[in-house]
Formats: structure tokens, C-alpha cells, sequence
């Protein structure tokens, strides 16, 4: 079976309007590849919580199942839409 990796990259929030904000994306690869195969955004307030999540996840190998529930809880826990 092959292993995902995932690597937590923070951008920068240039809008005043969300300075209290962090955002950014989760590069998620292949055992091997060079390259990301696919990036899961975050974009969120709770930025203690944000910091917890990241730092028990960032730069791990994990299975299809680990990458589902990832995607779960970013979605429904530090995903907020936002107007540039």
C-alpha cells in the first residue's frame, strides 16, 4: 500500500479585513512522487486550534483513511469562505 504525505504550508492574509486569520494549504503526495498530487485549503479564526491540528499532523505518512478524516475535520472545523 502506498503512503500519502502531508506537509502543512501556512500563506500569508493580505486582506486587513482577516488579520486574524491564518490560511493556507495541506500538500498532499505520493511515496516518491516529486510533486503534490492534490492540496486541501485551510482558512480559519481558530488559530490556537488551527496550531494544535497542524503540529499532530504535519509531516507524516498516513493511509486513504487518515487523508478522509483529514479532509473531514478541515472541512468542518477551519474551513471559513471568505470575499477577497
Amino acid at each position: 500500500m502506498n503512503k500519502i504525505f502531508i506537509s502543512f504550508i501556512e500563506e500569508m492574509v493580505l486582506n486587513p479585513a482577516y488579520q486574524d486569520y491564518i490560511g493556507g494549504r495541506i500538500e498532499v503526495s505520493r511515496q516518491g512522487d516529486a510533486y503534490p498530487f492534490q492540496e486541501i485549503r485551510f482558512f480559519t479564526k481558530d488559530v490556537k486550534g488551527f496550531h494544535a491540528f497542524r503540529d499532530a499532523w504535519d509531516m507524516l505518512n498516513i493511509t486513504k483513511k487518515d487523508l478522509d478524516y483529514l479532509r473531514k475535520v478541515v472541512r468542518e472545523a477551519y474551513y471559513e469562505p471568505f470575499s477577497p
